[in-house]
């Protein structure tokens, strides 16, 4: 229709070249065809015919906003206002271009005016919500998205904005009221059903969520967003190769998106393959030289495998990038942790602490520095801290325990070690160390008991305590677990307690990691008639997995 339209206006001007009206209406032919040079070429020649013709002005300045030259378009829309100062839609464009360069508030202050003028104009109000969400000023954001709604509620794009507005507030469900609404409105939708499925998503509803951006999909398979949206989910529910697929796919969409390529990374590096992790957070870096979290992800994975300057390096340059980065200053003062430069270390951490003074982590492990520097009562002062804010922290408290039965308070130390115990009834450490203790005052039932807990109560032992580095006791522990153990055998052989002698081996055995060994002693001291036969079943059914 639009070429037909231009084709009788090319005679209309070939006749009549005079004729402003006939260039007007061809170049808007010609902005319906997206052809917005030539648009703007015939506005040049209408303007030139009648320099006093407001709506021109207007329709050139949308041209050129149409092409990204918002300058253009703002000084086209102030020649509309100097002629026609009650021109509502000029306000409006204007403050769009506006928008465009990011001025929000030159932007409001247009919608302000052209809402003035036209306080009917739905349009007005979207475009001013828009300016304010930007802002993050989203309760103001929300107020014009509801009277847009009330000016005309059929629209749907209004209803998803508002939703929008809501997740920004982390009112995730009036979010997906208003997205629901919109996806009823107009159920081809595609970004109404990933946007309501990242609700969800900040929901942990991870079903809803993937069902959500299924519907995305579907309706928009060159959705790039939405496969790596879903991927994300996966990553969360632990489904690693389902997120690596969509990851894929939306790399495939969209190969310059270095997020993605981070997600990817970061998916990899949740599985253990820290080579294909690097690469991909290479691409992320490479695709985005600023990407301060690419960074900071890479550095941890330097630092998992040991290469503890390069972690520092890639911590140097988030830092650089991200002055204020609290996570950033953590890792990086772990990283010389771990490298035994304790100074610099408490440095870093200090400055974890100070951009971020609620961050138990930095305390916990400054905590951990002071230990290694046998400061004692700092390794307490950061407990105190990390428990005052946090008194779920089982950690917390079993690393303030081992502090005070390093400065031989052992009656606190046992509190301490009960109140971690009261948090987290199955973690193998605490029952050593609590053991520890009971064994140094000589409280030999009791540390028999925390022996036998840190390995029938906790049938991740080996996982949690033998393969992992932790700063407190180490293998020191368990050989004192082993040689009370194997005291106990002995006299429990000599008097002909053999039931004991058995059941106190395999708990031994348990500590020395064979478990086929265990199994047969266990089943020992159950025939031969050891009193406590639950614990002997939970040492069995453990043993089964």
């Amino acid at each position: 229709m639009n070429d037909q339209t231009i084709h009788e206006l090319d005679e209309v001007i070939r006749l009549t070249p005079e004729d402003a009206t006939a260039y007007i209406n061809r170049g808007y032919a010609y902005e319906k065809k997206g052809e917005y040079d030539k648009a703007i070429t015939d506005y040049d020649k209408a303007i030139r015919l009648d320099p006093e013709d407001a709506a021109t002005y207007r329709d050139r300045g949308d041209a050129y906003g149409e092409k990204g030259e918002y300058d253009k378009a703002i000084t086209d829309y102030d020649k509309v206002i100097r002629l026609d100062p009650e021109d509502a839609a000029a306000y409006n464009n204007r403050g769009y271009a506006y928008g465009e360069k990011e001025e929000y508030d030159k932007a409001i202050t247009d919608y302000d005016e052209a809402i003035r003028l036209d306080p009917e104009d739905a349009a007005a109000y979207i475009n001013r919500g828009y300016a304010y969400w930007k802002k993050g000023e989203y309760d103001k954001a929300i107020a014009n998205y509801n009277e847009a709604i009330r000016l005309d509620p059929e629209d749907a794009a209004t209803c998803r904005d508002r939703g929008d507005a809501y997740g920004e507030k982390e009112e995730y469900d009036k979010a997906i009221a208003d997205y629901d609404e919109a996806i009823r409105l107009d159920p081809e939708d595609a970004t109404a059903y990933n946007n309501r499925g990242s609700a969800y998503e900040e929901k942990e509803e991870y079903d809803k969520a993937i069902a959500n951006y299924n519907e995305t999909i579907r309706l928009d398979p060159e959705n790039a967003i939405a496969y790596s949206n879903r991927g994300y989910v996966y990553c969360k529910k632990g489904d690693y190769e389902k997120a690596i697929a969509d990851y894929d796919e939306a790399i495939r969409l969209d190969p310059e998106d270095a997020a993605t390529h981070y997600n990817r990374g970061s998916v990899y590096k949740a599985k253990g393959d820290y080579d294909k992790a690097i690469a991909n957070l290479n691409e992320a870096i490479r695709l985005d030289p600023k990407y301060a979290s690419a960074y900071n992800n890479r550095g941890e994975i330097y630092r998992e495998k040991g290469d503890y300057d390069k972690a520092i390096a890639d911590y140097d340059e988030t830092i650089r990038l991200d002055p204020e980065n609290a996570t950033a200053y953590n890792n990086r003062g772990s990283a010389y942790s771990e490298k035994g430069d304790y100074d610099k270390a408490i440095t870093d951490l200090n400055e974890a602490i100070r951009f971020k003074p609620e961050n138990t982590t930095a305390y916990n492990n400054r905590g951990s520095v002071y230990w290694k520097k046998s400061d004692y009562d700092k390794v307490i002062a950061d407990y105190d801290e990390t428990i005052r804010l946090d008194p779920e922290d089982a950690t917390a408290y079993n690393n303030r325990g081992c502090a005070y039965w390093e400065k031989g308070d052992c009656d606190k130390a046992i509190t301490d070690y009960d109140e971690a115990i009261k948090i987290q009834s199955n973690h193998a450490m605490t029952y050593l160390n609590r053991g520890m203790v009971y064994l140094e005052i000589s409280n030999y039932k009791r540390a028999l008991e925390d022996y036998d807990n840190a390995v029938r109560l906790c049938p991740n032992y080996k996982s949690d305590f033998v393969d992992r580095k932790f700063i407190f006791g180490g293998q020191d522990l368990v050989n004192n677990a082993t040689n009370l153990l194997d005291d106990v055998v002995d006299t429990c052989c000599d008097s002909e307690n053999f039931a004991d002698a058995a059941y106190y081996s395999g708990v031994s055995i348990l500590f020395r990691g064979n478990k086929h060994k265990a199994r047969r002693r266990f089943e020992q001291a159950r025939d031969l008639g050891f009193d406590d036969r639950a614990k002997i079943a939970q040492h069995l059914e453990n043993l089964q997995k």
